[in-house]
């Protein structure tokens, strides 16, 4: 009995001695077209400087390496054994005290990354937990950005959240912080491509089908977001006012687009390019008589191509073929890409092309305007370009660089 009574003693010592074993960091393995932004991205890991840190000195690179395709990496993530009761006794299991308000962002973190699909479960159900490290070892860092400390008076808040809040982003992106002013005094028009009852090219991937409508509407609105958080006026011309920014892979395809004054979207190509054309055509004058010159007015029109499937397309760029300056912007554009592939994919040359084309928008807008497609649907390696949320921001992001810089000249 005795004996019985020690073994069932040393099998609880043993199990709570596993129970505190130490977190391990998680793993990744490196895929073609992946670079360190990205990843951090992917992660929800890019809005703090201390995670960026971490990456870097757990796997031995300095900010301008490259990552090698097919190496395993390790991320900031720290995984606990989850003691099933709740997130902070078992981090206090392990002499890591938080609040119970780190302790929610914790889960929330958990529960976005599931959501993307880097999950397979929940933590209470595998009692994998995973914490980003800057939630310990950055304590008094902010988690991103957009969690700084706020303004202490709550009156000057509201004013600035009326003044700066766009519905049209979605209820989580709809308030726009002011980052630069490097864009004021200019005007944009955006245009998603298609739209209505016009989807686009389609194409199929995993069960799923992608429409070009919806991957290029994503585009435009967080690039809408980074132009006015740079002090620009954007005009969003094509809109749907269910669709905000989408922060998951895979997006529903619909029919209830409308164009800029809730205007219908008609079924027939030439008279619904006539109807963006007017809207825009109409925008410019009124912006001219406001003492805005034609130069500071960009037209702006997000496509993603359909081509052989076995074809990989990078981001290329058409103009009108008789405007200088919608060429230049052209130019601008393409090589910013140019400079971020070099920079981010060292391994291959950026492929893409500034053409000029006789396409009715171009040729009819009275701005200057550049077309631009984004990628091949139908290519399955093109088709992670658009279909991850990261990449689809930082094409947002690639894009007003590019603009800024037209504009820096």
């Amino acid at each position: 009995m005795r004996k019985l009574f020690l073994a069932l003693i040393l099998s609880i010592i043993t199990s709570n001695i596993g129970f505190a074993a130490s977190p391990s960091w998680l793993s990744i393995k490196a895929k073609r077209g992946d670079h360190i932004a990205s990843i951090l991205s992917q992660y929800n890991l890019h809005g703090s400087r201390c995670n960026q840190n971490q990456f870097y000195q757990l796997n031995r690179l300095g900010a301008s390496s490259r990552l090698q395709v097919g190496k395993t990496y390790k991320l900031p993530i720290l995984r606990y054994r989850y003691n099933g009761h709740s997130i902070r006794s078992t981090l206090r299991a392990r002499n890591k005290q938080i609040d119970w308000k780190k302790a929610l962002q914790i889960k929330k973190f958990n529960k976005r990354l599931q959501q993307r699909g880097l999950r397979r479960a929940s933590f209470v159900d595998n009692r994998d937990l995973w914490v980003s490290y800057q939630d310990i070892g950055c304590a008094n860092e902010p988690y991103n950005r957009r969690q700084r400390q706020a303004t202490p008076r709550k009156k000057q808040a509201t004013r600035s959240k009326r003044k700066n809040y766009f519905p049209i982003f979605g209820k989580r992106h709809a308030y726009v912080k002011t980052v630069s002013n490097k864009l004021r005094g200019k005007v944009f028009y955006l245009v998603g491509g298609h739209g209505g009852p016009d989807p686009g090219a389609i194409a199929k991937r995993a069960g799923h089908t992608l429409c070009e409508d919806e991957y290029g509407y994503d585009v435009t609105l967080r690039l809408a977001r980074r132009l006015i958080a740079s002090g620009a006026i954007v005009h969003i011309i094509t809109r749907d006012p269910n669709d905000g920014i989408r922060d998951h892979k895979y997006l529903k395809c619909d029919t209830d687009e409308v164009y800029l004054g809730n205007k219908t979207i008609v079924r027939s190509q030439r008279p619904r390019l006539r109807d963006r054309a007017f809207i825009i055509n109409k925008l410019f004058y009124s912006y001219k008589k406001k003492g805005y010159k034609s130069k500071n007015q960009i037209t702006l029109m997000v496509h993603i191509d359909s081509r052989n499937r076995k074809k990989r397309i990078d981001v290329f760029f058409y103009h009108a073929p008789k405007s200088r300056s919608s060429k230049k912007v052209a130019t601008r554009l393409y090589r910013t890409f140019k400079s971020k592939y070099n920079y981010f994919q060292a391994a291959k040359s950026y492929t893409g092309r500034v053409i000029p084309r006789k396409l009715f928008m171009l040729m009819n807008v009275k701005p200057l305007a550049v077309y631009f497609e984004l990628a091949n649907i139908r290519n399955s390696n093109d088709q992670k370009r658009i279909i991850l949320p990261q990449n689809r921001e930082l094409l947002a992001k690639w894009i007003a660089d590019g603009l800024i810089r037209h504009y820096r000249r």
